[in-house]
């Protein structure tokens, strides 16, 4: 396959060198980051309204030190992997979570 000259696509085609199955359905993670953090208890309702499976990841003091441990949101959508859906997906919730402070730029799969 084809796959646009972006990292969504080099992601894709990573997946596919190594025999992901796009035809099934499988949990795709996208990740929220924020400008401040901890979120207010009405930032987390509102949030949990739009994406009620959300799940809220804050590492421990200690996980503060290491590379990638910033705390963000977690949002899990069970769906077959697509770029439109990913591209898509990462504007639409960008969009939403602007007002919080928020941005979507980065997704994953789990691959067996």
């Amino acid at each position: 396959m084809n796959w646009p000259n972006d990292v969504d696509g080099e992601v894709l085609k990573n997946l596919e060198e190594n025999g992901f199955d796009f035809d099934e359905e499988v949990d795709i993670d996208f990740i929220v980051d924020f400008d401040h953090w901890p979120l207010s208890d009405d930032e987390k309702k509102n949030l949990q309204a739009l994406y009620p499976n959300c799940t809220f990841i804050d590492p421990d003091e200690d996980a503060l030190d290491e590379i990638d441990a910033e705390p963000y949101v977690q949002l899990t959508i069970n769906t077959k992997l697509s770029y439109d859906f990913v591209v898509n997906t990462q504007k639409e919730i960008t969009n939403q979570m602007k007002q919080y402070g928020g941005w979507c730029d980065s997704w994953g799969v789990y691959q067996e």
